[in-house]
């Protein structure tokens, strides 16, 4: 039994893993081939170093993935390796994939065009790497991190700092390209939430088990930072055992399977429309 679990576990790795290799090609298609070429840039990290490569000719493969390295270390510890081996593997394909579009033609110079196809093009490409468990941007990793601590959702964090990023590169490059990035980026947001249903919405996750408890509750406090409701239930057949209820984002989802994986267990997650009040994540100790 334990032999097929890890058979099942293996191809599910090599599945995700594939995946993940699949959205980051993706995604730096879109980027050298349709954004970068006609100055219309992304957010976060990529968008930065899009920015520092525009100015000093460095190459962008090379930045993504330099600048993203301070993030993946802070996010070791918080997210835990399984996390950011996922990220390591997205973003160590998207430069690879990077540098080899370089040497290839621009799809198209005209903006609306670039923006609409570039756009739709790496929505897919980041919504698939979401939805495997990995991630492309420090950005991203960071605010994942400090979600518990200012009690601001994933997504909010982001925003705010795109906002920042796109006023700098109206600045910079004008307005003209500020807005077909901003454009850009609403685009990707909208395909992204499609793909991977978004990683800031939250889900409603109850657990139903005859193990312990504690170390469920314990894991899911550590790992993601929240805490759950515990009571006594009895089944028809299955007598009594415990459940926990526990609200996640979608941005967990991976994580939670595999904590849950580690444990006999029954769990079903739903969506959440709407959540009131004000306690609904636990800051980290």
């Amino acid at each position: 039994m334990a032999g097929f679990r890890d058979n099942n576990t293996l191809k599910e790795d090599i599945f995700s893993y594939t995946m993940i290799g699949i959205g980051a090609t993706i995604a730096a298609f879109s980027i050298e081939d349709f954004l970068a070429p006609n100055r219309i840039f992304d957010g976060g990290i990529v968008g930065v170093s899009m920015i520092i490569a525009n100015f000093t000719g460095f190459k962008l493969s090379i930045l993504t993935w330099v600048l993203n390295i301070p993030f993946l270390l802070f996010g070791w510890k918080k997210k835990g390796p399984h996390f950011v081996f996922r990220s390591i593997y997205a973003m160590t394909i998207f430069a690879i994939a990077v540098a080899f579009f370089e040497t290839t033609p621009a799809v198209t110079n005209e903006h609306l065009l670039a923006v609409t196809f570039g756009g739709l093009i790496l929505g897919v490409g980041v919504g698939i790497i979401l939805r495997y468990g990995g991630c492309l941007d420090g950005t991203e990793i960071v605010a994942s991190i400090l979600s518990p601590r200012i009690h601001l959702p994933v997504g909010r964090q982001v925003l705010m700092f795109n906002i920042v990023l796109y006023m700098i590169i109206g600045f910079l490059y004008g307005w003209n390209n500020g807005l077909y990035s901003i454009l850009t980026y609403v685009l990707v947001s909208v395909v992204m939430t499609r793909v991977e249903e978004g990683f800031d919405a939250q889900r409603a996750c109850i657990i139903f088990t005859h193990d312990d408890i504690n170390a469920i509750k314990d894991r899911i406090y550590k790992e993601l930072g929240r805490t759950c409701t515990e009571w006594n239930t009895e089944g028809y057949i299955a007598g009594q055992n415990k459940a926990l209820y526990v609200v996640i984002s979608q941005y967990e989802l991976k994580q939670i399977r595999d904590i849950l994986a580690d444990f006999n267990c029954f769990a079903t997650i739903n969506n959440i429309d709407e959540i009131i009040g004000q306690n609904v994540k636990q800051t980290l100790s």
